[in-house]
């Protein structure tokens, strides 16, 4: 038992660090998909300087 006379929960225990945890996953995962939008380019799109000329 604790010092303070609640008896031991693991179940109780961790949920705001997981919590923490996914949220910062799926903020990491907007990030890069919107990164991934503003810079990909096509394969088969003709590069900057080709196209200049």
């Amino acid at each position: 038992m604790s010092a303070n006379g609640e008896s031991y929960d693991p179940n109780k225990l961790g949920w705001g660090f997981a919590a923490a945890i996914i949220v910062l996953a799926i903020v990491a995962n907007v990030t890069a998909y919107s990164l991934h939008k503003a810079t990909y380019l096509k394969p088969d799109k003709p590069a900057a300087a080709a196209a200049a000329h």
